[in-house]
């Protein structure tokens, strides 16, 4: 599936004893150099919240997955999601009834693209197919989100959300 020409994604294996969210940090600063990447969670004031980019004028998300980190960026998307999910997860119908891989990475990157993750419960997403092989995702109550499967690292399903105005360079 073709991303809006602005938004990329990147993925790197997170190497035994290395930390992964250097990983996904060196990742970004490739794709976004002069970017400050800060990830304070609103709650507690630790490094695991969302991932907010100063310094340029970008938008990014960070997902983990087997041993993988995986970023996604834009520069004109008001907000970009991305998720990566191990494509035999187990487990994801106890979470989201009917939710398999595929399903589990859209909705997961429609809740980071509209910022509220997962303190929004993900069976309010809402998926729609689109006939280019693209989707639409929303909140039931948010804005709609342009959706894309997109390739990842080997065995892992990735799913990326953006806000519409990246799309209108396609």
């Amino acid at each position: 599936m073709t991303l809006p020409p602005d938004v990329r994604v990147a993925w790197r294996e997170v190497p035994p004893g290395l930390v992964r969210r250097e990983v996904s940090r060196s990742l970004l600063a490739e794709l976004l150099p002069g970017a400050d990447v800060v990830s304070r969670c609103s709650a507690c004031g630790g490094e695991h919240g969302r991932v907010r980019v100063t310094g340029v004028e970008a938008t990014a998300s960070v997902s983990y997955a087997e041993g993988w980190a995986v970023v996604a960026t834009s520069r004109s998307a008001g907000s970009v999601g991305v998720d990566a999910v191990p494509a035999e997860a187990t487990g994801l119908d106890n979470v989201l009834p009917g939710a398999d891989a595929r399903t589990w990475a859209r909705v997961e990157a429609v809740l980071k693209a509209d910022g509220r993750g997962l303190s929004v419960d993900p069976a309010r997403v809402r998926i729609e197919r689109r006939a280019d092989d693209t989707w639409v995702g929303r909140v039931d109550d948010g804005a709609p989100y342009d959706g894309y499967d997109v390739v990842g690292p080997p065995d892992v399903v990735v799913a990326v959300a953006v806000s519409p105005g990246a799309c209108a360079a396609r």
